[in-house]
């Protein structure tokens, strides 16, 4: 009976520790929250992006919130996504098909005169071309709307956690992180301006053009600008985590080095209080560990968000055109097919480079939010 009651006695203390701890951390969280500039993230994003970090709750503010974040919250979201985005996809796909039916039946009037079938073969492919292309406008320009978002989001983002990194005694990996993090955002951003909206169009267009006018080898042209731009987003994505990576490994050692002396001068030569504020520099540095962590997964989350409806949307209309182009195989039309297989490549290359602008501040914030408090 007695080791229960001394058990039972030792299990409160640990409860009502730990509360007391809490309440204390969260409070000196708040100041710090507060103070990293952190409360002015949520403007950088666009209204959908906040409605839907609303309800699943995510907020840097609320550490609640954060803690009851779900995967049946986060799948509920992505289904709500896809029935959003599945109509115009669905709609593209229906009209490419039924332009395909068409164009296969004008086919049959032709049997015998070349000259008349291949002005018809080329009013129909500019048919196929337009009745597929305008509606998925609006999904291209999603995309590259989504990666300036990100480009923009990324770019308050950067400072805030740099600070937040300082503060919890990392000024080495801050410094490290703020310089290739902002170098990242600026190169998201000009690519997004300058070069995602014409290389992706271009490519569309010549790869469409060169399938009804084969002699004018347009999609030699068209491949060789699609296969560049995402090889050379996937070895752009893959040398910055490895150079972040890299960079983060150097700083946090020279961060632990410095921590670890600074609670030693604390202790050896602050007679009486020393280990008082060695304690205390603790304590501190795991109240912005605590910040910095939230921050960082806040960041995560926001830029998945960001970038999850265009990206689905995109692969919908990547599917769709595919099933369309299978469709015009079936029916012996290769023209047509060819013609919505370059199409569809405009999804696939801007996905590309939607997934890799969304990587590249997912990958450091989480690099971030793995480091630990002095190094």
């Amino acid at each position: 009976m007695k080791r229960i009651l001394v058990l039972s006695v030792a299990l409160l203390i640990v409860i009502f520790a730990d509360v007391t701890a809490y309440s204390v951390d969260y409070e000196h969280y708040s100041q710090q929250f507060e103070a990293s500039g952190a409360s002015e993230l949520n403007g950088y994003l666009d209204e959908n992006t906040r409605e839907y970090l609303g309800k699943l709750g995510v907020d840097p503010s609320d550490i609640d919130g954060m803690m009851s974040l779900s995967l049946g919250s986060l799948g509920e979201m992505l289904m709500n996504m896809l029935r959003v985005n599945l109509s115009a996809p669905l709609k593209g796909c229906l009209t490419a098909c039924g332009a395909v039916m068409l164009v296969s039946v004008c086919g049959v009037f032709f049997p015998d005169n070349e000259k008349g079938k291949n002005t018809m073969n080329l009013i129909c492919g500019c048919f196929v071309i337009t009745s597929v292309m305008i509606p998925a406008t609006d999904a291209v320009n999603a995309g590259v709307s989504a990666m300036k978002l990100c480009a923009g989001f990324g770019k308050a983002l950067v400072p805030v956690l740099a600070a937040v990194l300082t503060a919890s005694g990392n000024p080495a990996s801050a410094l490290s992180y703020q310089s290739v993090a902002f170098a990242a955002a600026q190169t998201v951003e000009a690519i997004a301006k300058n070069f995602a909206l014409p290389l992706v169009y271009i490519s569309g267009i010549l790869g469409a053009v060169g399938a009804f006018l084969p002699t004018l080898r347009l999609s030699a042209v068209s491949d060789l600008i699609r296969k560049t731009a995402t090889t050379v987003v996937g070895l752009t994505a893959a040398f910055f985590s490895g150079f972040l990576t890299l960079k983060n490994v150097i700083s946090s050692s020279a961060d632990g080095l410095a921590a670890k002396g600074i609670r030693l001068a604390a202790s050896t030569f602050i007679p009486v209080v020393g280990g008082a504020l060695s304690e205390a520099y603790s304590a501190l540095s795991g109240s912005l560990s605590l910040l910095k962590g939230i921050v960082g997964i806040y960041g995560i989350i926001a830029v998945a968000v960001t970038v999850a409806p265009p990206v689905i949307s995109l692969a919908l209309w990547l599917l769709g055109m595919r099933a369309a182009a299978m469709m015009s195989d079936l029916l012996g039309n290769s023209q047509c097919s060819d013609i919505i297989r370059n199409i569809s490549y405009m999804f696939s290359m801007l996905n590309a480079m939607l997934i890799f602008s969304a990587a590249v501040f997912i990958i450091s914030s989480g690099i971030v939010a793995s480091m630990k408090a002095g190094g």
